[in-house]
């Protein structure tokens, strides 16, 4: 099977057991004069800023935008995405829990107004004159979501995936050649480009010795998630996500003459594929130790049980803060049948706290979600996590509905995992957040 971006999404929104996961706002119906709307003048644009970096040769997404020639066979079916707010893809609730991100790509709906009046008035061209310069793109090898690296490291050896059998997994290594200790400020992984057809994710850690006492090590999770002795994660990468980057003065430490291991979980596509996955890394300036450092918590609902027939099976997870925390990123991992997933904070006075709901989730379009003012919570509070299966044959990414299914590392298996950064704080740090943003509130009101 296929693993690549599409077009499509996986699920609608749901309301089980009293957890209501809503559809996104629809585009505002008020649009500009259709007589002045051209691609060349109005749409070209939008598209170079919220799509050409996904939609081109050799990237995630199946069809490339660049030119006029390019987008007219498609221009109904974008006009369809965009106004359902598929594309670009952003799967989240607008309307619910944190309402701003750093990463956001999402359409304005004045951007979105366009080029439904576009499509709707005959995809004119418009004046040639009128044309933007295309965007400069790096070389397909040199591209990185997080900028051009400080630090590149790639496997040592090419792995080859035949044509068919079962899913593989695989630890393969690189080495940094670090001579000093760095604090990384952004991080990515980057299979090649014909290896992202065939990897499902990857998983990196620094290999390094453990003196620090695993400060920013990931939790067990299964399927090599597990950070060993010795060893530090850094992230996970799966199909349509991109890079991590740090809020300031929040890193994570590699170390002096680290190696990295990528476990790396790879299956079939029908031809025999060679992949060489490479890391990315952009430090903060020599000698600078950040005031936070990152820790990865994955955050997973074991022992799923998916009935055959179910379009909304439910399953939960809980983590309970040791200490004062803030979150700076959250990305939900399920496979064909995973349909939505939201993240809460239950706080020790027993209030709920919406974070992210994810009503539309979409095995092809993985995204981390950034928060823009990262939330703060107390000692004690636990974060919940919900997930849900559709496992029905109103799934059509669904490999089987008439099967049972349960968790397990292959493809056609399921997980429920939400991954998490966190930055831990002293209480007299939390304090002040809290007291500088009721401040800001006040201000505002």
């Amino acid at each position: 099977m296929r693993h690549i971006a599409s077009w499509s999404s996986v699920g609608l929104g749901v309301v089980v057991a009293g957890v209501a996961l809503l559809f996104p706002a629809s585009a505002s119906a008020a649009g500009p004069d259709a007589s002045s709307v051209t691609f060349t003048k109005d749409v070209a644009p939008i598209l170079q800023k919220h799509c050409q970096t996904c939609h081109r040769k050799g990237q995630m997404a199946p069809m490339s935008l660049l030119t006029y020639e390019e987008v007219r066979p498609w221009a109904r079916s974008i006009k369809t995405r965009v106004v359902g707010r598929e594309m670009p893809p952003w799967h989240l609730d607008r309307t619910v829990g944190i309402k701003e991100y750093i990463n956001d790509p999402s359409l304005t709906d004045e951007e979105i107004a366009t080029i439904a009046t576009w499509v709707d008035s005959g995809v004119p061209r418009g004046n040639p004159a009128d044309m933007p310069p295309p965007t400069q793109f790096a070389a397909d090898t040199e591209e990185w979501s997080i900028g051009k690296p400080d630090l590149i490291v790639t496997m040592d050896k090419e792995f080859v995936v035949p044509p068919s059998g079962p899913d593989i997994y695989v630890n393969m290594f690189g080495r940094t050649g670090l001579t000093e200790d760095r604090y990384i400020k952004a991080i990515e992984v980057h299979p090649t480009i014909a290896g992202r057809r065939t990897v499902h994710h990857v998983n990196t850690f620094a290999v390094q010795d453990d003196s620090d006492g695993g400060a920013g090590k990931g939790i067990a999770g299964g399927g090599g998630q597990v950070a060993l002795p010795g060893e530090v994660w850094l992230k996970e990468s799966a199909v349509g996500n991109v890079g991590d980057v740090f809020p300031e003065g929040t890193g994570r430490l590699i170390k002096a003459g680290a190696g990295i291991r990528f476990n790396i979980h790879y299956h079939t596509v029908g031809e025999e594929i060679h992949d060489k996955i490479s890391i990315g890394f952009k430090f903060y300036p020599k000698g600078y130790i950040p005031k936070r450092q990152v820790l990865s918590k994955i955050i997973s609902a074991g022992n799923l049980d998916i009935p055959a027939g179910n379009p909304a099976a439910r399953h939960d997870a809980y983590w309970t803060l040791p200490q004062p925390a803030e979150i700076i990123h959250f990305r939900a991992h399920m496979h064909y049948r995973g349909k939505a997933m939201q993240l809460e904070a239950i706080l020790p006075n027993g209030t709920h706290q919406l974070l992210t709901s994810v009503p539309r989730y979409d095995f092809g379009w993985q995204i981390t979600y950034s928060y823009k003012t990262p939330p703060v919570f107390p000692t004690g509070t636990v974060i919940h996590m919900t997930s849900f299966h559709d496992n029905s044959t109103n799934n059509r990414h669904n490999p089987d509905p008439t099967m049972w299914t349960g968790s397990g590392e292959r493809t056609v298996d399921e997980m429920a995992i939400a991954h998490t950064d966190w930055v831990f704080l002293s209480e007299a740090e939390y304090q002040e957040i809290v007291a500088e943003r009721k401040k800001g509130q006040n201000a505002q009101n």
